[in-house]
């Protein structure tokens, strides 16, 4: 019988050496590859208990946020808060009781169901509605009271509303106000000249029906009158006028009266004006009235220029010379630097020394010399002789320039000319129209816009269905001239164009109290 052979044939067995191995060995190579990780990794564990730490933080916060909300609905949920009762209001006060200025201050008491004031809400107002109310609307009451001031007639709605949610109300309110809540006087001028008469106007601020009576009264009736709101003055001084209405509100105005100015008064002939007439004190009051006159009429606006155009040829008792001028404040061709000689680039008049404090010293040429002083002249031009000495004053286009600085709407110390080399003249402002007498008898021309020729320049100041009245500084000083609107002003050789000035004035401020004609009071013994 043939033995069996147990012996492993040669060429299936693995041969022992290096890269023989066993399974034996192999499980062993993987545990040990294992264990060799995991000694290079040694925070692996400690992330992974971090990592899952966390997650059960977040799995048990979001679980009593979720409980913690499903207990807060269930407390406001009405069906089990309905056995709540829903706050008191006690007591709603302050209806019957009306304010000195018409109102009525309305206090609003109540308590919760267990009788406490903490975190009541109030609203008051015209929602009838409480769902429609905004969170913003409901405000906190102060230990249970609540206070609203009621200004206007009305129907009002009032509730109550605890921590819960539940609402307590008392319905409609109605509030029915007759009161005058203010007066006002209307701004006026505050500054008045001997014999000068201005009529003043106040508002009423009123709720339902109301006596409208206003009282007025002056404290110094010899120096100021007033009737049914009509002011004269009649001394120098100052009154307070006091406008008082039905119920015993009042306001005030306090107005000056000055002998310094006359009441606007057109006259073709008044003192040519001499240098130091005026004190430091009366002057500065002079500058503080014409200031007062532009802010009425409206400070940067067509009827500001107007009135600063008006102020020397009407008000001010003396005529500002002439001056051909010895230069402008800026460099053109054929005119030197120069400032305060035949022009007066600054504001208020040019009567005093202490004036020359505002001047630009650098740019002194002869001068400084006030208005009416003597100032030599360099121009050698008609009657005009170089270096001789003229009372200083204002050329042409100096008084106009004046007259738009003052007035608000600085145009810039330039000349009336039409001059190619000059980047700039008055004349090349707004649109320049040809005079006609069509332009004339249209409604184009308006008091506020320039006129003149090539050389002179002047300010509409008055416009009337006869005449046409032109502020000027010519040959005779500071005037206003009076034209015929449909023929003298064409022929007089004075005027050869109009510059409409709309685009110029709604740059600024726009048109502002306008008007046409001024108040131009006769010549009397309390008026010169």
């Amino acid at each position: 019988m043939k033995r069996l052979n147990t012996t492993t044939n040669e060429k299936n067995t693995p041969k022992k050496g290096k890269n023989a191995f066993s399974v034996n060995d192999s499980t062993t190579a993987v545990k040990k590859a294992a264990d060799k990780k995991h000694k290079h990794n040694p925070r692996f564990k400690t992330v992974a208990v971090i990592l899952l730490l966390s997650l059960i933080t977040v799995c048990i916060c979001t679980s009593l946020f979720t409980v913690y909300m499903l207990y807060r609905r269930y407390q406001n949920n009405p069906e089990h808060s309905a056995g709540k009762p829903s706050p008191h209001i006690l007591s709603v006060s302050g209806l019957d009781t009306q304010n000195g200025d018409g109102s009525y201050t309305v206090t609003i008491t109540a308590v919760d169901s267990e009788n406490k004031t903490d975190e009541l809400l109030c609203y008051f107002g015209a929602k009838s509605q409480p769902e429609l109310i905004e969170d913003s609307e409901w405000l906190n009451m102060t230990d249970g009271v609540y206070t609203y001031n009621v200004f206007d007639t009305g129907s009002y709605y009032i509730f109550v509303s605890d921590r819960y949610g539940n609402i307590a109300d008392v319905g409609k309110t109605e509030i029915v106000i007759n009161a005058i809540k203010s007066i006002t006087i209307n701004p006026a001028d505050p500054y008045m000249n001997i014999g000068m008469v201005q009529n003043l106007t106040a508002e009423l601020d009123m709720a339902g029906e109301n006596d409208s009576t206003i009282v007025w009264n002056s404290s110094n009736e010899d120096a100021v009158t007033v009737k049914d709101g009509r002011v004269t003055a009649l001394a120098v001084g100052k009154a307070v006028i006091t406008a008082t209405a039905s119920n015993g509100l009042t306001d005030e105005l306090e107005i000056t009266v000055t002998d310094l100015l006359r009441a606007p008064r057109l006259s073709s002939e008044k003192p040519l004006y001499s240098a130091g007439i005026y004190t430091e004190e009366q002057a500065k009051l002079i500058d503080t009235v014409l200031e007062s006159r532009v802010i009425t009429a409206g400070y940067g606006t067509r009827a500001g220029v107007v009135a600063a155009a008006r102020f020397i040829p009407l008000e001010f008792k003396y005529k500002i010379p002439y001056f051909y001028e010895n230069g402008r404040l800026d460099a053109n061709p054929d005119r030197p630097v120069c400032d305060g000689e035949g022009r007066f680039y600054h504001k208020g008049l040019y009567l005093t020394h202490s004036k020359f404090e505002v001047l630009d010293k650098t740019k002194i040429r002869f001068g400084p010399a006030t208005w009416g002083e003597p100032l030599t002249n360099w121009e050698d031009i008609g009657h005009l002789v170089p270096g001789a000495k003229y009372a200083n004053g204002m050329s042409c286009s100096g008084f106009i320039s004046w007259c738009f600085l003052n007035g608000g709407v600085p145009l810039g110390d330039v000349g009336a000319g039409d001059t190619p080399e000059y980047d700039w003249e008055l004349c090349d402002y707004g649109e320049r129209i040809e005079l006609t007498e069509e332009l004339m008898r249209s409604d184009r021309v308006k008091v506020g816009d320039m006129i003149g020729c090539d050389g002179h320049i002047a300010l509409i100041v008055g416009l009337d269905d006869e005449n046409v009245y032109v502020a000027e500084s010519l040959g005779n000083g500071i005037v206003i001239a009076v034209h015929g609107r449909y023929d003298d002003v064409l022929t007089c050789g004075d005027y050869s164009y109009v510059m409409l000035l709309d685009e110029v004035y709604a740059k600024h401020n726009g048109t502002g109290d306008l008007t046409d004609m001024w108040t131009d009071y006769p010549e009397n013994e309390d008026n010169k």
